[in-house]
């Protein structure tokens, strides 16, 4: 028995891989067995019983689009929280030295926040006096919080911080528990 050469035997290999897959790839019509054709027979049955006339459409839920901001990550076009509610943005503020009262300070925050602060009313002598005071030095570096919740931290306990998000203005008025406390 004389054995192959190495380009025969190769050749007879991609002959066998090549009628491998070949026969592998094909399909086989099978023919109908009783079983089937009844199957068949009941489907057609089925749908020429439908009836013809059209269902309306059931109404779509609007959804948001969602945009793609990375790879892996997308988000819904719609504004933040802090952008419908602009006393709810998180701040970290370093109030500069310059600024030496609590009024002051509160104007510091409020000057890219579209807020106002609503000039106190001559017999409102508390706040007043309040908003001239010193600015503590523990009240210096502000934050990580809410516009809002730094608002009312230069001024707690005794004032209580209001809002006119209309008008955007802030004003502040005396809490109730600390009336008549002055000498």
């Amino acid at each position: 028995m004389k054995l192959c050469n190495r380009k025969e035997y190769l050749f007879l290999l991609s002959l066998i891989l090549i009628s491998a897959e070949l026969t592998g790839c094909a399909t086989t019509d099978t023919a109908l067995t009783p079983d089937s054709k009844t199957h068949q027979d009941n489907n057609k049955a089925v749908l020429q019983n439908i009836d013809p006339t059209p269902t309306p459409p059931k109404p779509s839920i609007i959804s948001i689009p969602v945009v793609q901001t990375g790879r892996y990550s997308s988000i819904k076009p719609k504004p933040s929280r802090s952008q419908r509610e602009l006393l709810q943005v998180l701040i970290t503020v370093s109030i500069p030295d310059e600024i030496r009262n609590v009024g002051q300070a509160i104007r510091y925050l409020l000057k890219r926040s579209g807020y106002q602060l609503v000039q106190p009313q001559m017999h409102q002598t508390e706040l007043i006096e309040f908003l001239n005071k010193p600015l503590p030095s523990v009240h210096r570096r502000i934050g990580p919080m809410t516009l809002k919740d730094a608002l009312a931290t230069l001024t707690a306990p005794a004032f209580i911080l209001t809002d006119d998000p209309v008008r955007r203005f802030i004003s502040y008025r005396l809490d109730d528990l600390y009336v008549g406390e002055m000498p």
